[in-house]
């Protein structure tokens, strides 16, 4: 498999945490990442732009990319649906989703900007965001006052 073809395979899975050296991803940062250097393949963890030890080197490009594969395939991606501090509209979207037998995570900031200052996160997980955005126009939902913090 090419480089460019995982890259597509892990898009259309409905991957976003990942990041191949050369190609590109979702994510450039706190991510694993396949990379090639001085002839060696290697799998290894970026974060805050450091690299960490790798988790697996070869020099055969087909065992790194079935072993990078096997790392991000284990993964729960997760895809924001909505930021928000209404109760309303996070039920909404999480009723919504649940209709159509999607799994929602809830994942909230209890003391976004000051204590007490609680915002819902909503989020699905890996081809069910194809599913989502189908159903849904308005994905991700930022509140107004929080879409400034939507990339």
């Amino acid at each position: 498999m090419e480089l460019k073809e995982l890259y597509n395979k892990f898009i259309n899975d409905g991957y976003n945490n990942f990041y191949i050296d050369g190609i590109g991803g979702p994510r450039p940062d706190d991510v694993h990442c396949l990379g090639f250097d001085n002839q060696i393949w290697t799998v290894y963890y970026i974060e805050r732009g450091q690299k960490s030890n790798p988790i697996f080197s070869t020099n055969d490009k087909d065992a790194a990319i079935k072993f990078y594969s096997d790392v991000v395939s284990t993964i729960e991606h997760w895809h924001l649906i909505a930021f928000t501090r209404s109760t309303q509209i996070l039920s909404d979207y999480k009723q919504t989703l649940e209709k159509m037998n999607v799994k929602t995570i809830q994942n909230d900031i209890p003391d976004f900007s000051k204590s007490g200052d609680r915002v819902y996160r909503l989020f699905v997980v890996n081809r069910d965001i194809f599913v989502a955005k189908e159903q849904l126009d308005n994905i991700p939902y930022f509140d107004n006052d929080l879409k400034k913090y939507s990339h």
